[in-house]
Parts: structure tokens; C-alpha cells; sequence
């Protein structure tokens, strides 16, 4: 018999769109862990049994081999079993097949059993997602479960709320939350109420609902969310208790937040939440948090916005940091969250760029983001770098440098810290930036500025790597010894956030991942880094006790494992392949050159930099020919030999040659003898070089103390020459 329970979204319009994240009633289901390993005995069996065909046997036959090692208690091997099936990379359908042919308890004792088989279990709930995305967005099916829920049976109406949690989660709760305001129908409330709090995901579109001005709905909504007793709910939870018109929502929300054991004060708990997403840590973006829309209401409705996973995080980072700004304008953290999270959406398009992906459909996000940086102001944008530099967030941190170098009248505190930030990428960028600044405000640079410059205009290789190790001992060793390699390193001790920043970085030449971390699996970051066309070249390495033994395991998805104590196969790989390293290194050399070049006019002294200047000059000529403008005002007496060969060179470009008879010029006028250039500058000018290489030569050649008669020899010369 069925109950007579609408299927159609009440009043709620949704937009549809796939999404990530797996069910939350294995986080509701509750076991008596004592009786583990008989319990998993009992149920093999039957998991074994189920088990489809057409699932690869290899795949199969090694998880089976994990779960049976579990049930006898022998996890350390079930451990490698289960990471064996990772490295086999199973397919989407795969992980479907091994998560539906398994009793969802024996997937429970693993994920409680917490630590390494936690983080693999996790990281099947994963790949489980990605086989679900085509299940989610079915409205007929959603419709069929929600008419389900309506009938007597009890054991049925519970199998429907779970398949409806697992199959539909957040896409269902434009339908429930009708149920969930029905004042006229307490069973159909508290069903809403069973199937809300069994779905992880129905949290977000909730927050959004709370702003309804229906007080039984918000009071709905407020028991979901302390039942699900979801820190994400924090600052939801405390603006009601402190700001809801209703006595009754008020009260309720100040007894979810008592049990949840979190503070009251919505502004501060907001904006946590907002540099959670920002920084995409795991307790708000895991594996089964993320999705491919973002909910809003209005008007009485629920409503979802497809949004690329590339920008997921930082879109839901600024949908809190405006609700923190919202309670208090003035919230200087706030502000400077929302500047981070405009500059992460920045460079997320660039990242996008640099990888070769189509970002026209993106583009306008980058510009929007852009102008919001500037409308934020050079203070906000300043906290906002301070900020990403002590969290180590250098895609961010690089565009908050070239935006606060147009924006601010002279070098903030941040960008003056970012010079000495340990991320190459960053500290190049704000070495360049104050230049400018310098050269745009028409003052002198001082001495440290100009030998930072110096030092990227004749770097000819940058290589950069990135150390993903929880173990602060042993990082801290493998990052010195990196370094001492003449390697710029950062360093992450979590797996998630490490992955977050290598996507977000430019490129990256070498990474190395801790055989075990403690939010994911090594096996998530290599293949998720494979992934990112702008990071799948790099070598990666893992580091272990045992390099052999997790040698064998990872194969040749990885460059190879080694013990901390010898890094001597990640140098080595450093030194095959340095054409990436070259060609940033060339984009930052000539910047810092073409930075020098202008400082010159500024009356800056570059005299420490000038034998790097030298050296300069023998790269190709986006670099050299700044370079030699620069020794215009840099160069001496023992840079006329270099400058004149340059000129001579006829295998050189007339850009290149003319620039360096201009710096000779220059010399010849400061008093500087001629030597022997004096007959290299003659033989340029009477040879058939370029007329414009000739006039530099002959201008220089000029500038020098030559005797009158000289002078007329060489005139008459190229008079002859011109009768000719």
C-alpha cells in the first residue's frame, strides 16, 4: 500500500548536473568493531559469490585476496593487497563492479579500520564516484525512489532511502526539502528528515535553503544538519543560532552547534570554511565532497550551477568568504580570503592555458576574478599574499604579485617577503614585479633587488621540485639534500594539499611522494599528477623503507623508490632532461634583463651585476639584448673584449649587435679606452654587416678617444667606399 507522498520538487527548480561523491551511509552505518574479523569471515562468502564475470580477473582476484587477508586479521598484507589493485589502475566500471558485488559491510570494516586501509578504501570511493556520475542525474529514477519511500513496508521504504542517498544524494533534495516544510504532514517530514541526514551532500544545498523565509522549513533544515553533525555546517549553524528570527530555529541551532562541540561565531567559522575550499584540504574537498555544481536559492527555490572542477573550490571558497563579509564588512581576513579565492580562479584558467585545454567558456571567470582583485584593493590583496605565502600556496601567491605591482603605489610587506619565498616561481615573479615597480615609479632599485634580477637574468636551467612527506624528519632531509642539489623546492605534508598546489604550479621537474601519508593514498597523487598534462612528464619517486619492496609495487608508474638517506636516483634523473627547466628559466631571464635594462635610466647602480650581464649576453636574444642595453650604464673597461665580439659576430642577430655597440658607445664616452676593439669596430664597419649594424659600430668606434688623424683616416675611408 502506498502513501500518498508527491513526487515532484516542491516549489524548487533545480539544474542538473553530474557529480562526485559517494553515499554517506557507510558514514551512518555503525558495527561492533570486536567482532571484526569474524564478521568479514561470514560475509566473504557470499561477496565472493556475487562477484560479476565480465569484471577483470586479475583486478578481481587481488581485492578478493586483500578482503580474505583482512578477514583473517592479517591487514598488513591485505594492505598490500589492496594497494596491488590500485596500481593496476582499475577502470571506473571496475570499482563499481568491486563496490556493488561487495557486502557494503566488508567496505565498512575498511573504511573504520582507519590509517593506510582507510585511505585505500577512500581512494576506491573515488573511483566509485566517477562510475556513478551517469546514475546521478536520472530524474526518473529519483521520482521512482521517492514514490518507494511512500510505501508501508518498513524494510523497503529503508532500502529506498539508502539508494535514493547513494544514487541521487544532493539531486534529490529539491524534492525532499518540500517534505521537509510540509507543516500538514509529520511522517512525510520526518521521512525528508531519515533521507536528508543520510546524504553527505544534501549539507550544501541545505545551507543555501536555510535563507527561506519559511520559519518550520529553516527549523526542517537545522535538525538535518545536527543530526548529520557536519563541521561544514559550523557557520551555517552559528548565524542561525545568533541571527535567525525564530526562537524556536535559534535554539535548535545552538544545540547542533553544542554537539558539534563548534564556536558561535559565524563571521570567524565562515571564513575557516572559505580557506578550507581555497586550500582544498580534506575535511571539506575529499574524494566524495566534491561536485560538479554549486546550489544557490532565490525566489522560493533551489537552484544548481554547473561548475569545472578546476574552479569548484575556489567558487565555493567565495560563496563563504561574502557570507563572512555579509555579517561583517570590515572582516579583514575576509577580504583577503576573498582575494586569494579571486586570485585562485585566475590561476586555474592559466593552468588550464599553459595545459592546452579549451578555456574560451572560461575566460570570463579569469576577467571577472581580475576585476574583482582590483576592486578589492592593494591591502586586501597584500594580507591575501602574506597569507598564500605562509601557506605555501604559490600558483595563488603569483598572481596576488602581478596584481599588487599595477595596483599599489610602492612594494607592500608581502611582496617584499615573497623575494625571499623558497617557490621559485614566486620568488621570481616578485623579483620582476619590484622591478617594474621601480622603473614605473622612476626610483633607485636597492642593492638586493638588483642582484636578485641579475641572478635570474644568467640563471640558464631552473629546476624545481616538490617533496609530498608528513614525516617532518625525513622531508626536512630530502629538501635540504634537494636543494643542496641547486634545486628550488617546496614541500607539502599532506597528500591533498600537495596535489592542490602541483596542480595550480606552472610545472614542476621532479616530484617525491612518502610511500605513506595520512589523508591519501601515494597511488591517488601519481595517478591524479598523470592526469595534468602540465605535470605528466615529471618523474616521480617514492620514498620508503623498503625501495624495493614499493618498487615492485607502484612498477612503472613511478621513476623509482628509494631510501631517504640516498637521493641519488632523483639527481641523476634531474640531469636528463632539463629542456622544461630551460625554457622557464629563458622567459625569466629575459624579463629580469629587460627589468635591468630600464632600471639603468633610473640611475640605479648595476656595477654588481654587470659580470652576470656578461654572461647574458651569450643566451638567445630575448635575454641578450637587454642585457647589453643594460651594460650601458652597468659596464667597465673589462667588458669591452665581450661586448666587441658581439659585435663582430656576424653568426648574431642585428638586434643583439646593435645593443652592444650602443653599451660601447656609452663605455667610449665614460673615458673608457678602446684597445683592441678599435680595429674590431673598423672591420664591422667597412665590412657588408646590416647598415644599422655599421652605424652602432661606427657610432661606437666614434664615442672612442681616437687621434684626429685617425679620425680623418677613418673618414676617408668609408668616403671611398661610398664613391665606390
Amino acid at each position: 500500500m502506498r502513501r500518498a507522498f508527491p513526487t515532484e520538487p516542491h516549489d524548487f527548480g533545480a539544474q542538473r548536473a553530474i557529480r562526485t561523491a559517494p553515499a554517506r551511509v557507510l558514514q551512518e552505518e555503525t558495527i561492533d568493531m570486536t567482532g571484526m574479523h569474524r564478521k568479514l569471515g561470514l560475509l566473504l562468502a557470499a561477496a565472493l559469490l556475487t562477484a560479476p564475470v565480465a569484471l577483470a580477473q586479475d583486478v578481481k582476484s587481488t581485492f578478493d585476496q586483500g578482503v580474505e587477508l583482512l578477514a583473517r586479521g592479517r591487514n598488513e598484507e591485505a594492505l598490500r593487497a589492496f594497494q596491488q589493485v590500485l596500481s593496476m589502475e582499475p577502470t571506473h566500471e571496475q570499482a563499481w563492479e568491486l563496490w556493488t558485488s561487495t557486502d557494503h559491510k566488508v567496505w565498512l570494516e575498511i573504511l573504520k579500520a582507519q590509517g593506510d586501509l582507510e585511505l585505500v578504501g577512500k581512494r576506491m570511493m573515488g573511483l566509485v564516484e566517477a562510475a556513478r556520475r551517469a546514475r546521478r542525474n536520472d530524474d526518473a529514477s529519483i521520482k521512482k525512489l521517492l514514490g518507494d519511500l511512500q510505501v508501508e513496508d518498513p524494510v523497503s521504504r529503508h532500502a529506498a532511502l539508502r539508494q535514493l542517498a547513494a544514487d541521487h544524494g544532493e539531486y534529490a533534495v529539491p524534492y525532499l526539502i518540500g517534505w521537509l516544510g510540509d507543516s500538514g504532514n509529520e511522517e512525510r517530514r520526518i521521512t525528508a528528515i531519515q533521507a536528508l541526514s543520510a546524504m553527505h551532500d544534501a549539507v550544501l544545498p541545505l545551507h543555501e535553503a536555510l535563507d527561506s523565509s519559511d520559519d518550520f522549513l529553516r527549523q526542517g533544515i537545522v535538525m538535518v544538519l545536527e543530526r548529520t553533525k557536519d563541521p561544514r555546517s559550523a557557520g551555517a549553524l552559528a548565524h542561525t543560532a545568533k541571527s535567525d528570527s525564530s526562537d524556536v530555529c535559534r535554539n535548535l541551532a545552538q544545540k547542533a552547534l553544542a554537539a558539534m562541540g563548534a564556536g558561535a561565531d559565524p563571521v570567524a567559522a565562515y571564513t575557516k570554511l572559505g580557506d578550507d575550499y581555497h586550500m582544498r584540504r580534506g575535511n571539506v574537498l575529499a574524494d566524495y565532497h566534491w561536485s560538479e555544481v554549486v546550489w544557490s536559492f532565490a525566489d522560493g527555490r533551489l537552484s544548481s550551477t554547473p561548475t569545472p572542477a578546476a574552479l569548484y573550490a575556489d567558487a565555493m571558497a567565495k560563496k563563504c568568504f561574502r557570507r563572512a563579509l555579509a555579517l561583517d564588512a570590515g572582516y579583514v581576513p575576509a577580504h583577503a580570503g576573498l582575494a586569494r579565492a579571486h586570485a585562485g580562479e585566475v590561476a586555474a584558467v592559466e593552468a588550464a592555458r599553459r595545459a592546452g585545454a579549451d578555456v574560451s567558456a572560461l575566460e570570463p571567470v579569469a576577467g571577472n576574478a581580475a576585476v574583482a582583485l582590483g576592486l578589492g584593493g592593494a591591502v586586501a590583496a597584500d594580507s591575501a599574499l602574506a597569507s598564500a605565502l605562509d601557506a605555501g600556496d604559490g600558483a595563488t601567491a603569483v598572481v596576488l604579485v602581478r596584481a599588487l605591482a599595477e595596483m599599489s603605489a610602492a612594494p607592500t610587506a608581502a611582496m617584499v617577503r615573497a623575494m625571499s619565498s623558497l617557490d621559485g616561481a614566486v620568488q621570481n615573479e616578485a623579483v620582476v614585479a619590484l622591478g617594474n615597480m621601480s622603473v614605473w615609479g622612476k626610483h633607485r632599485a636597492n642593492p638586493e633587488l638588483v642582484n636578485a634580477l641579475g641572478a635570474i637574468a644568467s640563471r640558464e636551467v631552473l629546476r624545481i621540485a616538490y617533496v609530498i612527506d608528513g614525516d617532518e624528519a625525513r622531508a626536512n632531509a630530502t629538501v635540504a639534500a634537494l636543494r643542496g642539489a641547486g634545486m628550488l623546492v617546496n614541500h607539502s605534508a599532506s597528500g591533498v594539499q600537495g596535489l592542490a598546489l602541483l596542480r595550480r604550479m606552472a610545472g614542476v621537474d621532479v616530484v617525491v611522494v612518502a610511500e605513506r601519508l595520512s589523508d591519501i593514498t601515494a597511488h591517488q597523487i601519481i595517478h591524479e599528477l598523470k592526469t595534468e598534462s602540465h605535470l605528466a612528464t615529471a618523474p616521480v619517486f617514492v620514498s620508503a623503507a623498503n625501495a624495493d619492496e614499493v618498487a615492485n609495487t607502484f612498477g612503472d608508474k613511478v621513476a623509482g623508490a628509494f631510501n631517504a638517506a640516498d637521493l641519488s636516483a632523483v639527481t641523476a634523473a634531474m640531469e636528463t632532461n632539463v629542456g622544461a627547466e630551460r625554457q622557464r628559466a629563458e622567459s625569466l631571464a629575459q624579463q629580469a634583463a629587460d627589468v635591468l635594462a630600464k632600471l639603468g635610466g633610473t640611475g640605479t647602480d648595476l656595477s654588481a651585476v654587470a659580470g652576470q650581464l656578461v654572461v647574458a649576453l651569450s643566451r638567445p636574444d630575448g635575454v641578450a639584448v637587454p642585457a647589453a642595453y643594460a651594460l650601458v650604464t652597468a659596464g667597465n673597461a673589462s667588458h669591452v673584449t665581450a661586448l666587441s665580439g658581439v659585435v663582430a659576430d656576424a653568426g648574431r642577430s642585428e638586434g643583439v649587435r646593435v645593443a652592444a655597440s650602443h653599451a660601447l658607445t656609452a663605455l667610449f664616452g665614460r673615458g673608457v679606452a678602446a684597445g683592441d676593439a678599435a680595429a674590431i669596430l673598423n672591420a664591422v664597419v667597412s665590412s657588408d654587416s646590416p647598415l644599422a649594424v655599421r652605424k652602432a659600430a661606427a657610432q661606437a668606434l666614434g664615442a672612442s678617444a681616437m687621434s684626429v688623424s685617425d679620425r680623418v683616416t677613418q673618414l676617408n675611408s668609408v668616403g671611398a667606399a661610398a664613391q665606390n
